[in-house]
């Protein structure tokens, strides 16, 4: 009585690792070089928000790839607190290399440059490293996976 639903177990188990191993594009490395930022600093979990932010629009726009993305902040500019001027841009600068997931090479390698308008509220609305964060994921759908964006 109690292997039937022991099999049952295995045979689920089984399934949901089979899931995990479909082929997907992620994000493999994301690194700041500090020597090119300007404004205020990121914060400490804006590695993060941006893993998280570029990985959700890849599982939309890159689905059955395997593909790693290693993703390179070469000029990040926020809005520092104390700055009063009315329209200003927080922007980031980026260096995307696209490597295949089975031997790591790569495929294309691309720089992007992502821009949101800051009015002076943007920071009580939305966390302004989040609005870059999803501007350099849409990019990077629309520029290195134009089909599935």
């Amino acid at each position: 009585m109690t292997r039937l639903p022991l099999a049952l177990a295995a045979v689920l188990l089984f399934d949901a690792g089979a899931a995990q191993a479909a082929p997907r594009a992620w994000v493999r490395d994301v690194s700041l070089n500090t020597g090119w930022r300007w404004g205020k600093p990121p914060t400490e979990d804006f590695v993060a928000t941006l893993r998280g932010s570029v990985d959700e629009r890849l599982a939309a726009c890159a689905a059955g790839k395997d593909l790693r993305l290693d993703i390179r902040i070469e000029r990040l500019n926020i809005r520092q607190p104390g700055d009063l001027r009315a329209n200003t841009t927080n922007f980031l600068d980026a260096q995307v290399k696209v490597r295949l997931g089975r031997d790591k090479s790569v495929v294309d390698l691309t720089r992007l440059h992502v821009e949101a308008a800051d009015d002076g509220v943007l920071a009580a609305v939305r966390d302004p490293e989040m609005v870059l964060s999803e501007a350099l994921g849409d990019a990077i759908c629309r520029e290195l996976f134009p089909a599935g964006a």
